[in-house]
């Protein structure tokens, strides 16, 4: 699994979904773990190893859920993206095989 994608509760859960598909498109392997697979705490270390983790909250799921807040394997919080650049920048690190999980922050 490439991209963990984290609804905050079941309210988010379509947004989540639509990251999902998004990212599918893209070639990037993915997977929405929802609010029954425990707390998002819980779901969060379950997904620690992943490198990417799109946390989908009120905030993100606001406007068409086209938000996403990014957490790296590595600790870092990018913040809130558009889930298009998100999508688009996993897939060019796979596409180029790289190591570094995101530039600039």
């Amino acid at each position: 699994m490439q991209l963990a994608v984290l609804p905050v509760s079941e309210e988010q859960g379509e947004a989540a979904e639509k990251l999902m598909r998004r990212a599918l498109e893209h070639g990037v392997r993915v997977e929405v773990l929802g609010a029954g697979h425990g707390t998002l705490g819980a779901r969060i270390r379950a997904a620690r190893l992943v490198p990417y983790q799109a946390v989908i909250g009120e905030r993100e799921a606001a406007d068409g859920g086209d938000l996403a807040a990014v957490r790296l394997r590595d600790g870092r919080r990018p913040g809130a993206v558009p889930a298009a650049e998100l999508v688009g920048r996993i897939a060019d690190q796979v596409a180029a095989r790289g190591t570094a999980l995101w530039e600039g922050v």
